[in-house]
């Protein structure tokens, strides 16, 4: 699913940097270098998300913010900033933003960020909201996070390795915490009863339990 991504940066390198990064994400940007040309394509044009730079010529990303929430009051939208104080988040976020990031920011977090930014946004069917009960149920066992966690750092890890980094020595009761978390669709079993991380693993684990 491609989703379409209004940007606006006006820092050229940084702004031909995040096309091309997000691009290969499989996002379709469409950039600009000021909010008032942003905030033009918006008027017209069929946008999911917005990535906004705080400080630009003209008006500002976060007084962008209730023109963009008006005109499309469904998507998701992400400001970011070099220059972040508490009461700057805190006046993005009552405005209208989903998430205040600070530069410099990782790439692949970003495109995270924006795609959980979107479902949080997008309608949910009643599977939907099965599958992410099912989730924050698995997610709500100390043992099952730090699954999670160890497999993030491991990548992958056989069943007695990854009993012996837990720290769980009943292996029957730690078997029981493995299938709440493949059922859910965080951790797959792979031949030789190896453990790895799913896609939506990783997702959860950069949202949700990253500290």
């Amino acid at each position: 699913m491609t989703l379409r991504l209004l940007l606006a940066e006006d820092d050229q390198q940084l702004r031909e940097v995040l096309v091309e990064a997000l691009t290969l994400e499989s996002f379709d940007v469409i950039a600009f270098d000021n909010a008032e040309d942003a905030l033009d394509y918006a008027a017209t044009q069929h946008i999911d998300l917005a990535l906004m730079d705080v400080v630009m010529r003209g008006i500002t990303g976060i007084e962008a913010l209730a023109s963009l929430r008006r005109m499309h009051p469904n998507i998701g939208i992400v400001i970011t900033t070099a220059f972040a104080t508490v009461d700057m988040a805190v006046d993005a976020m009552k405005k209208g933003a989903d998430e205040f990031l600070t530069k410099p920011f990782n790439l692949t977090s970003l495109s995270v960020t924006l795609k959980r930014v979107y479902a949080q946004h997008s309608p949910k069917s009643p599977v939907d909201e099965r599958h992410n009960d099912m989730i924050f149920s698995a997610l709500s066992n100390p043992i099952r996070r730090m699954v999670v966690k160890q497999l993030k750092i491991h990548r992958k890890l056989k069943f007695m390795d990854l009993c012996r980094v837990v720290g769980v020595e009943d292996h029957t009761k730690f078997n029981f915490h493995l299938r709440q978390l493949v059922n859910c669709g965080l951790v797959e079993k792979e031949e030789g009863r190896t453990y790895s991380l799913t896609e939506r693993g990783i997702q959860v684990y950069i949202s949700m339990l990253q500290s």
